[in-house]
């Protein structure tokens, strides 16, 4: 199934304990640093150099930090990544209660309108919190449990309008996406239902 036309859709994987993976998670909130792109702390878990900021595209492998939660790990090398069919930097977002992100655009402005898929997966919160903007206005992510996909050369913002710390965890490039999904991908939202915003540049 081709989904070159995908906004948001959700992807149905077996899963590891999401609470275990969440206390995992803000045990080594000591390892964050504060992203001020996105407007969110993040936790490296893995890179290609160990360095946060270093790109993705440098030579080598992408190897786990040291202090990366087992149950992440182990799900990730027998089921996340076999499905991905690559590895690539894995980051722990975690946002404030009654805290927005940063609208942004997750590539450059050039990679708009190719394929420029992000998997995601919302640990602790909801994924509902994730709009897209458009002509139309700010259109929310329906409510999900599973993993999601989501086109990441859409302008989006997240706004953690709860009482609890929301924890996801985040992957991207080099990995964009598979040319074809098989049917565990069900698409939710459409990007030929939408128009995008005129303004582009302001959310880079």
């Amino acid at each position: 199934m081709n989904l070159d036309n995908l906004l948001f859709a959700s992807v149905d994987l077996p899963m590891f304990d999401k609470q275990e993976a969440t206390t995992e998670i803000f045990k080594i909130a000591n390892k964050s640093f504060w992203d001020t792109y996105r407007l969110t702390t993040m936790v490296s878990l893995m890179t290609k150099t160990g360095d946060q900021h270093a790109s993705n595209y440098l030579p080598g492998d992408f190897k786990w930090a040291e202090y990366a939660p087992a149950i992440l790990v182990d799900w990730f090398e027998s089921v996340g990544f076999p499905w991905l069919g690559m590895k690539t930097r894995v980051m722990a977002l975690i946002t404030e209660p009654n805290f927005a992100n940063a609208e942004h655009i997750d590539c450059k402005l050039h990679e708009i309108n190719t394929r420029q898929h992000k998997f995601r997966i919302v640990l602790q919160g909801s994924t509902d919190k994730l709009y897209f903007k458009t002509k139309q206005g700010n259109i929310h992510a329906p409510n999900i449990e599973t993993p999601f996909l989501m086109d990441g050369g859409w302008a989006h913002g997240m706004n953690n309008n709860s009482l609890e710390k929301k924890v996801t965890l985040a992957l991207g490039a080099p990995w964009n996406g598979l040319a074809d999904y098989g049917n565990e991908v069900n698409l939710l939202m459409n990007r030929n239902d939408y128009q995008m915003p005129e303004d582009l540049k302001s959310y880079l």
